[in-house]
């Protein structure tokens, strides 16, 4: 397997969900894998470095955390990019869209640089992590991802999406993380979500999607998950 970091540095600003603060990010070239860098701390994306999971995957070191990196996480994924340095300015990173894509699009203007090779990791046993309600199942076999959601809102509803690799940037860097009204306004009042807008996310009450450009995709919920 290819080990690959960016060809040139990336400078992204934008606006982070929760705390509503401007973040500035640099994604640099590395070579010991993908490292947040915050007020000089060096905190590895590795589950060891996962300190939540509630409503965004938070990294942290010492007392330092930095939010909400699945997205750029994701980018990162589709372009095959393994070893790099993200430098943070704030304790969350930048909502951008709500989706992958503008991430995708910085870092592919960069390009790529192979450094190397590393080992793959083979799944040789059935493994899962959860309860009943939310699990991960992983098994082996030639790589496919299949995901299903349950919602009681109409809006959403059942969904199930199988990814087996192809074209990344089409059928899952666009599509936009998603909340209900009555949550957003529940985690607002307890001082989360200030930068959380239309322009960033999905927002759906009960049967209606509160978006005036509807979705990306019929089943856009389950791709961004």
């Amino acid at each position: 397997m290819l080990r690959q970091t960016v060809a040139r540095s990336v400078s992204i600003k934008g606006t982070g969900l929760h705390r509503g603060n401007t973040v500035h990010l640099s994604i640099k070239a590395g070579k010991d894998g993908i490292i947040f860098i915050r007020n000089g701390l060096e905190i590895p994306a590795r589950p060891a470095f996962v300190v939540d999971t509630r409503l965004n995957t938070m990294l942290g070191s010492k007392g330092i955390v930095i939010s909400t990196v699945e997205h750029l996480m994701s980018a990162l994924y589709g372009l095959g990019i393994t070893d790099c340095e993200v430098h943070v300015n704030g304790d969350e990173m930048p909502s951008m869209d709500g989706s992958a894509l503008p991430f995708f699009n910085a870092l592919s203007e960069s390009g790529t640089t192979p450094i190397g090779e590393i080992e793959p990791l083979i799944i040789k046993s059935r493994m899962r992590v959860g309860d009943d309600n939310t699990y991960v199942e992983i098994a082996p076999g030639d790589f496919s991802i299949s995901y299903s959601i349950d919602f009681p809102e109409p809006a959403i509803g059942k969904q199930t999406y199988v990814y087996s690799g192809g074209d990344y940037k089409a059928l899952i860097a666009p599509a936009r993380t998603f909340g209900r009204l009555k949550d957003v306004n529940a985690m607002r009042a307890m001082g989360l979500s200030l930068g959380g807008s239309l322009e960033n996310a999905i927002i759906v009450d009960n049967n209606m999607i509160l978006n005036p450009e509807g979705l990306r995709y019929e089943d856009e919920f389950v791709r961004h998950k």
